[in-house]
C-alpha cells in the first residue's frame, strides 16, 4: 500500500510538472501561435530529412543489444527497445524502473535471466557514462568560438567528474568480484520491481548465479565492448542530429547558434533526462534545452517550435512502435519463457 501511495504522488507531481511547463511557462517563452507559424515554414525537403533520421534513431537503438545478446533477431532488438522506452514514458520512477521494465521485456523474448541481468546492466553503464562525458565533449567543441557562463561550466565539470567515477565503478565491478556483488544486487532488485510492474514471478536467480555469468561473459565482453561503445553512440548522436536538423528546418541559421552550442545544449539536456523527474523527462527536457538554445542566442520562437519538434520525433515514434510491438507480440504469443 505505501508504494502504491509513493507510485500514485510520483505522478501527480510528474503531471503538475508537464502541465506547468507547457499551460504557464512554454507561453511565457514564445506564444503557440507564433510557434505554430514556425513550424508551418517547415517544407517538404526538411520533413523528409527528418522523417529519415527518426526512423534512424529507431532503428539504431538495437546496436548495443544486439552486441551483448546475438541471440535477439534484429526486429525483435528493436522492438524491445521500443517497447521498453514507451512503458518508460509512462510510468515514473527512473532508473530502477527503467532497468527492471527492460529486463523483465527480455525475459518475456526467452532470453535467460544471467544473459538480461548482464546486458541490461552493461548498456545501462555505458549509456550513463556516455550521458555525463558529452557536455565536456561540448566544452571543448564550444571554447573555440565563444565564451561559458560560470553556471555551465559548473555543471559541465561536475558531469565530468560524473564520468570518470561511473567509468572507474563499471571497470572495478568488472575487475572485482566484491564490487560485482554490490552491482549484481542493484540489477536483482530492479529486476524484482520490473517483475511486479509487469504482474509476472520475480526472478528466481539469486546474486552468486550473476556473478558466475559475468566470470563467464567478461571474456565477452572483452572482445565487444568497442562494439558496445560505437552502438551505443551511434544511437545516442542520431538524437543529437534530430535536434540540429530540427533547428535548421524551421530557420535557425549557423550564424545564429553553431554546431558546437546545439551539442552542448542536447549533452545538457541529456543530463537533465536522467534525472528523475517525469517519464521521459516530459516537460523538464523541453525548458531546459530551450534555456540553453535561446541562452546561446536562438530566437524564442524559433528555438521553442524546434526543439517542440524534436522531442516529438523522439517520443512519439517510439510510443507507435512501441504499441505496435506489443500488438505484434500478443499476435504471436509471446511468452515469458522462464518466471521473470
Amino acid at each position: 500500500m505505501r508504494r502504491r501511495r509513493r507510485l500514485v504522488l510520483r505522478s501527480a507531481v510528474a503531471v503538475a510538472i508537464v502541465a506547468a511547463a507547457y499551460v504557464w511557462v512554454l507561453p511565457q517563452i514564445a506564444d503557440y501561435g507564433s510557434v505554430g507559424a514556425r513550424l508551418a515554414t517547415v517544407s517538404a525537403w526538411w520533413a523528409a530529412a527528418l522523417a529519415a533520421v527518426a526512423v534512424l534513431d529507431v532503428l539504431s537503438s538495437a546496436l548495443p543489444w544486439k552486441t551483448l545478446l546475438p541471440e535477439l533477431s534484429w526486429l525483435d532488438a528493436i522492438g524491445f527497445t521500443q517497447a521498453s522506452t514507451s512503458l518508460q514514458t509512462f510510468v515514473p520512477g527512473g532508473a530502477p524502473v527503467g532497468v527492471g521494465i527492460s529486463f523483465g521485456i527480455l525475459r518475456r523474448l526467452g532470453i535467460g535471466a544471467g544473459a538480461a541481468g548482464f546486458a541490461v546492466a552493461l548498456v545501462g553503464i555505458w549509456s550513463q557514462v556516455t550521458i555525463f562525458l558529452y557536455p565536456v565533449v561540448g566544452v571543448v567543441l564550444l571554447l573555440a568560438s565563444g565564451e561559458l557562463s560560470g553556471t555551465v561550466t559548473a555543471a559541465v565539470a561536475a558531469s565530468g567528474g560524473a564520468a570518470v567515477l561511473a567509468a572507474a565503478a563499471a571497470v572495478y565491478a568488472l575487475r572485482s568480484r566484491a564490487a560485482a556483488v554490490r552491482l549484481a544486487g542493484q540489477v536483482l532488485r530492479a529486476a524484482t520491481l520490473g517483475a511486479r510492474l509487469l504482474r509476472r514471478e520475480p526472478p528466481r536467480w539469486d546474486v552468486d548465479a550473476l556473478l558466475r555469468l559475468r566470470d563467464e561473459r567478461v571474456g565477452l565482453l572483452r572482445r565487444r565492448w568497442p562494439a558496445l561503445t560505437l552502438g551505443t553512440l551511434a544511437n545516442q548522436l542520431t538524437a543529437y542530429i534530430l535536434l540540429d536538423l530540427s533547428l535548421r528546418a524551421v530557420g535557425v541559421s549557423l550564424h545564429e547558434l553553431s554546431l558546437a552550442e546545439t551539442f552542448l545544449a542536447w549533452a545538457l539536456g541529456r543530463l537533465i533526462a536522467s534525472l528523475p523527474l517525469t517519464p521521459g523527462g516530459i516537460g523538464v527536457v523541453e525548458l531546459g534545452l530551450i534555456g540553453l538554445l535561446v541562452g546561446f542566442g536562438g530566437g524564442n520562437a524559433h528555438v521553442v517550435a524546434a526543439v517542440l519538434l524534436y522531442r516529438g520525433l523522439i517520443v512519439v515514434p517510439t510510443l507507435i512502435a512501441g504499441a505496435l510491438t506489443f500488438l505484434a507480440w500478443r499476435v504471436r504469443g509471446v511468452r515469458a519463457s522462464a518466471a521473470a
